[in-house]
């Protein structure tokens, strides 16, 4: 599988998606193995990716993050940047770029966003966030995405499920339709430390081969997961992939260790 494609949206998240928001205020280190298999000629991909949060002092923490893809290309992608608390919630900006000539990565990408705890009495979160990308061939794309968690009461057994909804919008500089994700995950966590959950989503990839060239591919999409705390620091996270495109099916798994700082 060898087809050249540019700008495909890399579906396999490195993001711990579906329980992100247990460690959004403690400093960790995430190791992710994974490999996906597309059809009608698309390329194949694994990818390393290392996902880390140190916490400087109550108010800082700096982020990090590093992937490594074996795709179209190989391609190298480094984020750099910080979070810094305001009041209830956490102000956040990162820059990442990458070493892609096809496209795969952004040249340059600049994110802002802000993450709201509404406190235990709701068990809500709010975040809210904004990026510019800019890619080989002078496309650059715009993507606005909001992301709302609760966090429900504990059962009998001290068992409790985090519910997610995400959206995204994403505008390319070329003639491509306006770009969308919509995604529901849910997420049951035990006291026994095996968590289990599943994301569903719906969008579509927009993108732009060249000014005149847009691709518009939707797609449904359904990701479990499954995790376990094997001590209080430390998790081990197996992630299944499985997204049905206009262009191409992906099939794929990843294996994650997290550790706790």
């Amino acid at each position: 599988m060898t087809k050249t494609i540019k700008q495909v949206l890399f579906l396999a998240a490195f993001a711990t998606s579906g329980y992100a928001a247990n460690a959004q205020d403690a400093g960790f280190v995430q190791l992710t193995y994974g490999s996906i298999d597309l059809s009608s000629g698309y390329s194949d991909r694994n990818y390393v990716g290392l996902n880390s949060r140190f916490v400087v002092n109550p108010s800082v923490a700096l982020l990090f993050d590093l992937t490594v893809q074996d795709r179209e290309e190989n391609v190298t992608s480094v984020a750099v940047g910080a979070d810094f608390s305001i009041g209830s919630g956490k102000l956040r900006a990162i820059f990442e770029t990458s070493n892609s000539d096809l496209g795969t990565a952004p040249d340059r990408k600049y994110t802002l966003g802000y993450r709201y705890d509404a406190g235990p009495a709701t068990g809500m979160i709010y975040d809210i966030e904004v990026n510019r990308a800019e890619f080989a061939g002078n496309i650059t794309s715009t993507s606005l995405r909001g992301e709302l968690v609760k966090y429900f009461p504990p059962g009998p057994g001290g068992s409790y499920l985090i519910g997610q909804l995400r959206g995204a919008v994403n505008d390319s500089s070329g003639n491509a339709d306006l770009g969308y994700d919509l995604a529901a995950v849910a997420t049951v966590v035990t006291p026994s430390g095996l968590n289990i959950g599943a994301e569903i989503g719906i969008g579509k990839i927009a993108y732009d081969l060249a000014p005149l060239a847009p691709v518009n591919n939707a797609y449904t999409a359904f990701k479990p997961f499954v995790s376990y705390r094997v001590s209080d620091s430390t998790e081990v996270i197996l992630r299944g992939e499985f997204v049905d495109a206009d262009l191409y099916d992906l099939r794929g798994a990843s294996l994650g260790i997290r550790i706790g700082l």
